[in-house]
């Protein structure tokens, strides 16, 4: 989950990178990491503990935080780097998602399943898909791509699944209604950009 680029947003990563460059891995290493506590947060998920399954899709989130910031700290950005943690992004945040088919949630309007469903294909491959497809088939350059629209990316969306898994135990209607929030949201932002690069 990348931070915006704010100078509160600069100033941490910087101190992160500092400070977890020390560690003995590379930052593709440390990418790969939080996909493992991804599958342990999965593996939680299966075994109906909410709370330490949540624990670890935190600790996935921030290891992807510190990737970044320590490729940078080491000087060793590249685009093999971020092709790589792009990938991860999107298997983390697909375990993510499919955490929620373990508990028994209840309907909202449509079972859960289908706001799970769409929350993945609209907002993890379909906005995703629509601006590496707009690069692939040139029909925008690097100027419009940085400035493509969405209400919804990635940083969002975890924040969104890490709220509605908080509150599995407590409101399970509550994670309901967030997950068809986020399904709803996910299929704006890919409007947005399907529009947006068609013009």
């Amino acid at each position: 989950m990348a931070l915006k680029t704010t100078s509160l947003g600069a100033s941490f990563q910087k101190a992160s990178g500092r400070l977890f460059s020390r560690l003995p891995l590379s930052a593709n290493q440390i990418t790969v990491c939080a996909l493992f506590l991804a599958f342990i947060g999965f593996y939680f998920a299966y075994a109906q503990q909410p709370l330490i399954s949540l624990l670890f899709f935190i600790l996935s989130g921030a290891t992807d935080a510190i990737d970044g910031a320590v490729a940078r700290a080491r000087k060793e950005v590249s685009a093999r780097g971020a092709y790589i943690d792009g990938m991860i992004d999107r298997l983390v945040e697909f375990l993510f998602a499919c955490s929620f088919f373990f508990y028994a949630l209840p309907p909202f309007l449509l079972p859960v399943g289908a706001w799970i469903i769409c929350f993945l294909f609209f907002g993890s491959c379909m906005t995703s898909f629509a601006t590496a497809y707009a690069d692939h088939r040139k029909v925008a350059d690097a100027k419009k791509l940085a400035r493509q629209p969405g209400i919804f990316p990635r940083a969002e969306r975890l924040i969104l699944l890490f709220i509605a898994l908080a509150l599995v135990p407590f409101c399970p209607t509550c994670t309901s209604f967030l997950l068809f929030a986020g399904a709803v949201l996910a299929t704006i932002t890919f409007k947005q950009r399907f529009i947006y690069f068609a013009d």
